[in-house]
């Protein structure tokens, strides 16, 4: 993690305060909280390489007869 210093006005960071308070969790991570919920996901060119092989077993086929083709029951 990087450190940084930032300003904020009191309204907001009483309303910070309060919400990390009322999550039980510090005031920092609220702040990152805040900060990942605001910042747009990264937008991919490509799709990802997994996405290839999700769902895969629930397509049938690979796990019908699974004892037999792994243990030869």
């Amino acid at each position: 993690m990087k450190r940084v210093s930032i300003l904020l006005s009191e309204e907001l960071h009483e309303q910070l305060k309060q919400e990390a308070q009322r999550r039980r969790v510090s005031f920092a991570e609220m702040v990152r909280i805040r900060l990942a919920a605001s910042s747009p996901r990264p937008q991919f060119s490509e799709p990802h390489p997994m996405e290839e092989v999700i769902g895969i077993a629930s397509v049938g086929g690979l796990t019908d007869n699974i004892d037999r083709d792994l243990y030869g029951i």
